[in-house]
């Protein structure tokens, strides 16, 4: 009845953003009712399934022509910018076409580039634009929608040979390694990554490391455990990028469970044995991190000082954090409120005030909010401490100490 209604206010034509709250308010609740938690329950049997690890790999496949020098594009007609998205991944092979190139089986680590074409007129910063039915929009134009245009594979010399040229060409020697969360396909998260280098105005090199998730909301047990299996090969992959390519920095953002890889990989890096002249970690972005909360501190006290920064950007209107709590019995440690996790050496941001985004059940709210882009450019662009950024005021006290967003 209470969403027939909304609906009916929708119809109606009422404001949009109250319509954003009454349904989140609507959602929060019913979460917490019993039925909902018994229904958690059995959603999460149903997700205890394996899924198969064998695709089936369709047609022929064109070896990848690199040019000498891998770079991005404007059309300066239509303000169109293409993307090169190096990519790291440890997802089976599909077929030949871009938005199936790669699976949501595991397989062997590879390598290669993907190109991304976002659009910057007409789109809201932080959006991923996709063609929508309820606008007549049959197919994917590229003035308007985030695409995914081709896909390539390299071996993983050829891969560290031409990042290395492409970033030697860039105006910064810095490289952003994005790593998505649970229930993305290879598709979206080269999409996501092409429409952050875009939006935050990244003059380095952009790279993505795709873990095997099954992209299926059905299957969040699976993904638990692929992240954890893809461990080891995201480590090799971040090494690569400190030691093999002339990077400056190497900043890192990470998404929702996509956390878990990169947190138990920095607790290791103190015993890394890079090559002289590798690159250091710069910023580290926790955005959403679906990771237990205790489990986050002891972490957080093992890799502290490996970056020049680590944020953790929190909220408590983060619905799908609300579920994975409930799935777990203990607190996330990207939840707000009285959750809220602080640790010394992590600059924590509780984002709920500007988190009002309903893609994704306020799980996405890391690329999808102006004034959150705008922090992690002052953050990751200009280098500034959370005191020197516009949108932020301190918060708590001198012994929790946390920053949130100005009214």
């Amino acid at each position: 009845d209470e969403l027939l209604e909304l609906a009916g206010r929708a119809g109606q034509g009422e404001d949009p953003d109250k319509l954003r709250w009454a349904l989140d308010r609507l959602i929060v609740r019913l979460l917490g009712e019993a039925p909902a938690m018994e229904l958690v329950a059995r959603v999460m049997e149903q997700m205890s399934s394996p899924v198969a690890e064998t695709v089936t790999r369709r047609g022929r496949v064109s070896p990848l022509v690199v040019p000498d020098i891998v770079r991005p594009t404007t059309d300066e007609a239509s303000g169109v910018v293409t993307i090169p998205v190096f990519y790291g991944t440890d997802r089976a092979r599909g077929d030949d076409t871009p938005a199936r190139y790669f699976g949501g089986a595991r397989g062997m680590p590879s390598f290669g580039i993907a190109e991304v074409s976002v659009p910057t007129r007409g789109r809201d910063l932080g959006e991923l634009t996709s063609p929508s039915w309820w606008r007549l929009e049959l197919s994917a134009d590229p003035e308007k929608h985030v695409i995914l245009k081709t896909v390539g594979s390299l071996d993983r010399d050829a891969f560290v040979a031409s990042l290395t040229d492409s970033l030697a060409a860039a105006d910064l020697h810095d490289v952003l390694v994005f790593v998505h969360g649970y229930n993305v396909s290879f598709e979206d998260a080269a999409r996501r990554a092409g429409q952050l280098a875009v939006d935050l105005k990244f003059g380095g090199r952009t790279l993505l490391y795709s873990w095997a998730s099954a992209a299926d909301a059905k299957q969040y047990t699976v993904d638990e455990s692929t992240i954890d299996w893809s461990r080891d090969h995201f480590e090799a992959f971040l090494q690569l990028a400190l030691g093999e390519i002339g990077a400056g920095k190497v900043h890192v953002i990470a998404h929702s469970m996509g956390n878990r890889a990169v947190i138990n990989t920095l607790e290791r890096a103190a015993s890394w044995q890079l090559p002289a002249g590798a690159a250091k970690l710069g910023q580290i972005i926790f955005a959403a991190p679906d990771i237990d909360r205790d489990r986050f501190v002891q972490l957080a006290a093992k890799f502290k000082g490996c970056a020049t920064r680590v944020t953790l950007y929190a909220s408590s209107r983060d619905v799908a954090l609300l579920a994975s709590k409930f799935v777990h019995g203990y607190p996330r440690a990207g939840e707000a409120g009285d959750a809220l996790t602080i640790v010394d050496g992590v600059d924590t941001i509780d984002a709920s005030r500007v988190d009002t985004s309903l893609v994704g059940l306020h799980h996405s709210y890391f690329g999808e909010k102006r004034s959150i882009l705008n922090d992690m450019f002052s953050l990751i662009v200009q280098q500034l401490a959370p005191d020197q950024r516009f949108d932020l005021q301190a918060a708590g006290d001198a012994l929790r100490k946390y920053w949130s967003y100005r009214a």
